[in-house]
């Protein structure tokens, strides 16, 4: 009877052993964050003109959209304007990031020429403009007077709105 009364060990009672915290430090957290906010900061700039550089892309794909456009409206009446005083509406004037017109007049531009403009709508975040005549070649410009709201189907003034321009090839 002896064995009624022994005390069995309680199978669910923690026996003291040493414990060992898994973890990290505030250090190695904050050595990791600095790492990581090192990355982000490099990384940013990169993927910014990566952005601004698909947004010309898409831009260069309108205007020649525009300019395909207007070779068939060339075949059709052997004038790039509607009539003299007029330029034809373009299928796409506007598109999430930038607007589309011709550049300049028409009473002041010779039936067989054309420069269309993409502008970007918000001018701070992108001052470059893209151009487009009608020999196909695509003109990248640092910035630009034309400006989305001008009142006109066509973007006033000639050349010397655009400052620095360079063949775009990208």
């Amino acid at each position: 009877m002896a064995h009624l009364f022994h005390q069995q060990p309680n199978k669910y009672q923690f026996q003291s052993t040493p414990h060992t915290i898994h973890g990290y430090s505030l250090l190695q957290l904050l050595i990791t964050l600095a790492i990581i906010l090192t990355l982000i900061a490099i990384a940013f700039p990169y993927y910014r003109q990566h952005v601004q550089q698909a947004k010309l892309h898409q831009a260069q794909a309108v205007l020649l959209t525009n300019s395909q456009y207007l070779a068939k409206h060339y075949q059709q009446h052997i004038s790039y304007k509607k009539n003299k005083n007029s330029w034809p509406h373009l299928p796409i004037s506007q598109n999430q990031h930038f607007c589309f017109r011709f550049q300049g007049n028409p009473r002041f531009t010779r039936k067989e020429h054309y420069t269309l403009k993409a502008v970007a709508l918000d001018t701070n975040t992108e001052p470059r403009i893209l151009k487009l005549n009608q020999d196909g070649r695509v003109f990248l410009c640092q910035s630009s007077t034309s400006r989305c709201n001008e009142k006109n189907n066509f973007f006033s003034g000639g050349s010397q709105t655009d400052k620095n321009c360079q063949i775009f090839n990208h």
